[in-house]
């Protein structure tokens, strides 16, 4: 295994776990300003990786299989999220409500920000796959690994900007919210290196980790991110940053191609 895969894996992972602070270092007023914007740019980057890189690598690799990994996936996660109550990256309905927004929601829970501890679990879970899915795709190739690892940070902003709000709702402190966040965020080393360790032993693992990693991002992408660019009033905001973060993939892929046929 190549020692500089190795380490652009674990720089993307680090600055994955950078992203679970955010709620703590950024300031209120300037998230309730961008936080629509921004869930609209991580939807349109996840989901254009998802076409464009996570899932075309992982039908390379794994064959037809491959859908039938990321279909499962994406049924997985939505059993996950109706068994924990709520969802997971309503990452705007969270900080709002922790604003003392009386009219924003946390999706199917009204009662999310007494649930801690279940919160944290679903995070870690979460992570862990993040990691696994940087792994694989920078064991595909260094594109494709920035790729899925940009889809993954800028998606894990919000996100994490909606656990900590919810953190603060139920009453932590912020220290022991960034804590807990910062603690969380180290799973996301163990899905690294248990795909950096695993495709030694199993080659056929870096495919199907990617096809479960498409099928979740396109959950995440177009279950709980892609609706929220109907909500509220600033709606062009929301398509606006939708289309650049779309955009955004899409130029990197077409680049990467145009390099690619010219080299």
């Amino acid at each position: 295994m190549d020692a500089n895969t190795v380490l652009l894996v674990f720089v993307a992972v680090g600055l994955d776990g950078l992203a679970g602070l955010a709620g703590g270092v950024l300031s209120e007023r300037w998230l309730q300003r961008r936080l629509p914007a921004l869930v609209a740019f991580a939807a349109g980057t996840l989901l254009s990786a998802v076409f464009l890189e996570v899932l075309p690598e992982a039908v390379e690799a794994r064959g037809n299989a491959a859908f039938a990994w990321a279909f499962a996936s994406f049924v997985a996660l939505a059993l996950v999220e109706w068994a924990l109550g709520h969802h997971h990256h309503a990452a705007e309905a969270a900080a709002g409500h922790a604003h003392g927004h009386p009219h924003a929601h946390h999706h199917g829970h009204p009662g999310a920000p007494t649930l801690p501890a279940a919160l944290l679990v679903s995070d870690a879970l979460h992570n862990v796959g993040d990691g696994a899915a940087v792994a694989a795709a920078f064991l595909v190739s260094p594109h494709a690994g920035f790729a899925t690892a940009f889809a993954v940070i800028v998606h894990e902003l919000p996100q994490e900007v909606g656990d900590y709000a919810l953190l603060r709702a139920a009453g932590w402190s912020r220290a022991r919210s960034l804590l807990a966040l910062g603690a969380v965020q180290l799973t996301a080393v163990v899905g690294a290196a248990g795909v950096l360790l695993g495709t030694q032993h199993l080659p056929s693992l870096q495919g199907t980790v990617l096809a479960i990693a498409g099928g979740s991002f396109l959950y995440i992408g177009a279950v709980d991110l892609l609706p929220e660019l109907r909500r509220g009033p600033d709606s062009r905001q929301r398509v606006v940053g939708f289309l650049c973060g779309l955009l955004l993939i899409v130029g990197l892929h077409f680049a990467e191609r145009f390099a690619g046929g010219h080299g």
